[in-house]
């Protein structure tokens, strides 16, 4: 039995690392989980029946604030960590578990999907970096090992949706639902443009007779921020508490996104998607781009061009279903891959990963 410790650091990390928790247990192995203390994190992980414990919060956009933080929960991680003899520690893009890990000595497997993330202390410190195929030839190494797939696809199969999230938000009859996702203001990648756009967007829906906006902010304060400089607050709802991000998916007619993940989601769900995110455009991102999944809007005028209409749902039951074969094989893919690092002490790149039917 192995012992491993998983970090997570923001909310989509919550439904990414679930299931291969429940894996790594299944296989026999013990999981400790940290949280950083950041937006619905924390509300999420309890909603998906995950222990935890709470070590470090966001620090907000100042950067050197951010680095004073960093330094912090590192230091913070590693005590906790020192006297628990993890074999290896897991993160998606943590900085503070790499950081921590190695002033605790723990061999560290990094995940990352965005290949213009600042990525150097990954390179440095981790034993693995184990990216989706689609960074296959973008982002290279002896340290790189790839899986058959996308990020989102590991925890989609799980997806039930559940109806009743129409009933608890009392979204308005007849009108097209659009769910918003505002940009990662504080992010070290995030391009002011994108605010325009979502400014932009926000007008669009408020002057609407037809539509009606669900935002989900990453914070509170976002949140609250938002709502002071609506112009028409009857045509939005902004949610106020964690609620699963895949069902108000699957209930919205459409999604424009300031991020990745939500995007990427709602694209391989099926669901007409609108990406705000004006900095570099990832490999993934135009991937789904270019089989006609996500659509990239660069500039405020843009807005215009997003079709607000009641969609079909007719095809979703059979992605959902094909989505769930994906992503068992995912899993144990992403588990074996982990658990023969620690075995061998060196990433098993010969090691092919299966490609999921």
């Amino acid at each position: 039995m192995k012992r491993f410790w998983i970090d997570l650091d923001n909310a989509p990390h919550v439904p990414f690392f679930r299931p291969i928790v429940s894996e790594l247990k299944a296989r026999g192995h013990s999981v400790d989980i940290t949280i950083r203390d950041y937006g619905y994190t924390a509300g999420l992980a309890d909603r998906a029946g995950l222990a935890y414990t709470v070590i470090g919060s966001h620090p907000g956009g100042n950067p050197a604030r951010k680095v004073c933080s960093l330094a912090l929960r590192a230091a913070r991680l590693a005590f906790w960590a020192a006297s628990r003899r993890f074999d290896a520690g897991i993160s998606h893009g943590s900085r503070g578990l790499v950081l921590g890990s190695a002033l605790a000595r723990v061999p560290v497997v990094t995940m990352f999907d965005y290949e213009h993330v600042s990525s150097g202390l990954f390179r440095r410190l981790s034993k693995l970096l184990l990216l989706p195929s689609a960074l296959d030839g973008v982002v290279v190494g002896d340290l790189v090992v790839h899986y058959a797939g996308y990020k989102e696809e590991v925890y989609l199969g799980d997806f039930e949706h559940d109806t009743d999230i129409v009933s608890q938000l009392d979204l308005p009859d007849g009108k097209v639902i659009i769910l918003i996702r505002p940009p990662a203001t504080t992010a070290h990648y995030h391009d002011t443009r994108s605010e325009q756009i979502f400014d932009a967007l926000l007008d669009r829906v408020g002057a609407s007779n037809e539509a009606f906006g669900l935002i989900v902010p990453r914070t509170v304060e976002q949140g609250r921020e938002i709502r002071k400089n609506l112009k028409n607050l009857l045509n939005f709802h902004i949610l106020e508490r964690p609620l699963g991000g895949l069902n108000l998916i699957w209930q919205a007619d459409l999604v424009v996104g300031g991020g990745g993940t939500m995007n990427r989601e709602a694209a391989l769900l099926g669901v007409p998607v609108y990406s705000i995110f004006t900095g570099p455009v990832g490999a993934i991102d135009q991937q789904l781009s270019n089989e006609g999944r996500l659509h990239l809007i660069r500039k405020p005028e843009d807005v215009t061009g997003i079709k607000v209409k009641k969609r079909l749902r007719d095809g979703n039951e059979h992605a959902l279903r094909g989505l769930r074969s994906r992503s068992a094989c995912l899993v144990s893919d992403i588990c074996d891959f982990i658990v023969d690092m620690v075995d061998s002490g060196k990433p098993q790149t010969t090691r092919q990963a299966r490609t999921p039917s």
